[in-house]
């Protein structure tokens, strides 16, 4: 693998031994983290010579809203149809309370969940009928934020992704990427944990040279919006300034688990049943096209800043350790205000200064710290998946137990929670826990990273890190399975351009006319997970037993190309 933070201390420091002459000055690159709940953007730019360290900063995008413009360094990843506008950001967010638009018709939030699925959204008008296109939308507006931020054009941009993401969401994800104009090549599509560590290198060198020296077992926890992403590492640190190296162990598959989920369990169980005690209903008179497609829309927005507000109250009891033996009945966040509740049939529904307890709180916490019952449970409603589903995924597959994690990065908004951060403490026992010392770089360590990646990219012709097949990658044949893609093989596989050959297959049956169809189906790992399936034909005149050539190579952003 490659020394990553000797390179990102190279590059920090502006060693311009180790970048070509013929590299124009200034680079200017970005970073996207293109994020389930909220999307951002970072930039580098590198001068020749320059005294300082170049450092990654994250842009501040300004977004339109119906009272006003918006300016953060967070885009919500919401899109919404709206008077004849196309709305992306803050302003397509504030709109999802609105009871004439409907989700996935006109107003799309959370789309990275369906990437790389068959899923399209009927109702909607052409150009946002797949979560590719929705995703090129957010992607489009970043950019075009990023260009008007700079005279100097970007020489490289790289997106991220969860390391979970299969080869179909990977290829989905460069779809929306090209259809906003950005011309990814091989190496720009960026795992998230793997970013968020690069990040907490570049930013936290001082931090480093105080780990111990030797071998470290590394797990980086990627906790956001809508995904839930481990990645284990292992790490050589070397003394004296030494250089670190990074190779990957294991990353967790796919998990539809994030801080989404928890707003949704506080509107279902927290503020409906109090919309319908405040306004004098019964709760049962509420049926799901109310309470799934209007309410809770309209009241995500409210569960997340209670949720956000409770965790920082909780956040400073905890520092003067106050909160472990306090009545959590009487620990409360408030959101003062009339929120109304646009639903059919009742046009004058509110939601009056709506409190969230500590107490209520860690009850709906509980089956998403759960270490026991390790699967998704889903009720009419609302999803619930415990984080140790993940965690406990990722290490098995890299052969480890709890206790041999020395080193654990929480990275990611839902990472903030203090229940969270608790409960990771207890189950790994002797690791040291690192997070980010404010809320604001948890959640955009991801792009800054990305942006560092991007910059090596740019100067040196290669990343920090060097990619790996996560996953074994199977041909499902006749007799079993065809390995293509060795586990943990360093990548583009098996080179640069280059195609590994395949002559073990034959052709199934005789055509005198027409076409023979082969089914084509390709399954990850030891469990045989399918990642791709397709039915190609093999014209005629051929005959049974003939042999056949599969062409196969996986390149550096792992997206499989067959021929």
């Amino acid at each position: 693998m490659t020394d990553a933070a000797s390179d990102v201390a190279a590059l920090m420091l502006a060693q311009a031994a180790k970048v070509p002459d013929t590299v124009a000055s200034p680079v200017r690159v970005l970073g996207i983290d293109l994020g389930t709940t909220n999307s951002t953007v970072a930039e580098v730019v590198w001068t020749r010579h320059q005294a300082q360290p170049p450092q990654a900063r994250c842009l501040e995008v300004e977004q339109t809203t119906d009272t006003g413009a918006y300016i953060h360094v967070l885009v919500p990843s919401v899109v919404a149809l709206y008077q004849g506008q196309v709305w992306v950001g803050e302003g397509a967010r504030r709109l999802r309370a609105q009871a004439s638009l409907r989700r996935n018709r006109d107003i799309f939030y959370e789309c990275k969940n369906d990437i790389g699925a068959r899923r399209t959204y009927h109702l909607a008008p052409s150009g946002f009928h797949t979560a590719a296109e929705i995703g090129a939308k957010v992607l489009t507006f970043l950019k075009a934020a990023a260009d008007a931020s700079s005279e100097l054009s970007a020489t490289r941009t790289v997106v991220t992704v969860p390391a979970s993401f299969q080869v179909a969401q990977r290829n989905d994800t460069l779809r929306a990427a090209q259809l906003a104009g950005l011309n990814l090549q091989p190496g720009d599509l960026l795992d998230e944990p793997v970013a968020a560590f690069l990040d907490y290198l570049a930013t936290h060198r001082d931090t480093l040279r105080a780990w111990p020296q030797g071998p470290q077992t590394l797990v980086v926890f990627d906790f956001g919006g809508g995904t839930c992403d481990v990645a284990v590492f292992r790490l050589s640190i070397g003394g004296a300034g030494g250089p670190i190296e990074i190779a990957s162990l294991a990353v967790s598959r796919y998990h539809r688990l994030g801080g989404g989920d928890i707003d949704a369990a506080i509107v279902h169980e927290v503020l409906i049943p109090r919309v319908a005690e405040e306004n004098g209903l019964d709760l049962n008179a509420l049926d799901f096209d109310q309470r799934k497609r209007h309410l809770e829309p309209a009241l995500l927005s409210v569960a997340e800043a209670l949720k956000v507000g409770l965790c920082i109250e909780i956040a400073r009891l905890h520092a003067f350790g106050r909160y472990a033996g306090a009545d959590k009945d009487t620990i409360a966040k408030t959101h003062p205000g009339v929120w109304p509740c646009p639903c059919p049939g009742y046009p004058s529904l509110a939601l009056r200064s709506p409190r969230l307890t500590a107490a209520r709180f860690e009850e709906l916490l509980e089956p998403f710290l759960d270490r026991d019952f390790l699967y998704a449970r889903e009720t009419e409603y609302y999803l619930t998946c415990s984080i140790f589903a993940p965690l406990q995924d990722a290490l098995e597959r890299a052969g480890l137990l709890p206790e041999d994690i020395d080193l654990c990065l929480m990275v990611g908004g839902s990472s903030l929670i203090p229940q969270v951060q608790e409960a990771m403490r207890a189950f790994l026992p002797r690791a040291q826990l690192l997070t980010y010392g404010d809320r604001e770089s948890a959640q955009v360590a991801v792009a800054r990273g990305a942006a560092y990646h991007a910059l090596a990219l740019a100067l040196l012709g290669r990343g920090l890190v060097q990619p790996v097949a996560h996953d074994a990658i199977s041909l499902r044949v006749a007799s079993g399975l065809l390995e293509l893609i060795p586990r943990g093989v360093a990548l583009p596989y098996p080179g640069p351009n280059q195609f590994a050959e395949h002559l073990e297959l034959v052709v199934p049956q005789t055509a005198l006319v027409g076409s023979v169809p082969l089914r084509v189906e390709l399954v990850a790992g030891n469990e045989a997970r399918p990642v791709f399936a397709a039915t190609w034909d093999i014209p005629g005149l051929v005959n049974r037993g003939e042999p056949l050539c599969l062409r196969v190579q996986m390149d550096a952003n792992q997206c499989l190309h067959l021929e």
